[in-house]
């Protein structure tokens, strides 16, 4: 195994180790609802997800070609996102979460797009994307869960 392949196996190993955690101490949430779901439902359900992905991580990790050419990791990019997702958490209880996601979505995707994909069209798709996503975000919260995301000064 080379050592980026044997690095990510041991990362997925670990990931499906602590899914096994997370569930396990997901089964203790004391459930404390008569009707409908208690506090122990989004946890399990998050737990079993996070075990799955990790499990099909592993799985498709380790049936990886050993002839493919990896990508080099671009560092200006993870630098940036990690800057971005710092900004964005300190921004959050200002100007609160639709705008606050908004930018950060539009951003996020800009960053990410190749640039012959930045044309008219496409901007036009991650606005629509950066706007939508954080609108429908906090309505299914607002609405469904009766939990208040932050609202900004705005």
């Amino acid at each position: 195994m080379k050592g980026k392949k044997l690095a990510d196996t041991v990362i997925h190993i670990l990931l499906v180790v602590f899914g096994i955690i997370f569930l396990i101490s997901s089964q203790r949430i004391e459930t404390g609802a008569v009707l409908g779901q208690g506090g122990d439902f989004v946890p399990k359900v998050c737990s079993i997800a996070w075990l799955l992905i990790s499990v099909l991580l592993l799985i498709f990790g380790l049936r990886e070609d050993e002839g493919e050419q990896e990508k080099p990791i671009q560092m200006k990019t993870y630098l940036a996102t990690l800057f971005l997702l710092l900004l964005y958490v300190a921004a959050l209880e200002v100007i609160g979460f639709v705008l606050c996601s908004v930018a950060y979505i539009f951003i996020q995707i800009m960053l990410f797009a190749p640039k012959e994909k930045r044309d008219k069209k496409n901007m036009i798709l991650f606005a629509v994307i950066a706007v939508v996503v954080p609108v429908a975000v906090n309505l299914l919260f607002v609405n469904v869960f009766a939990l208040i995301l932050p609202t900004g000064i705005l």
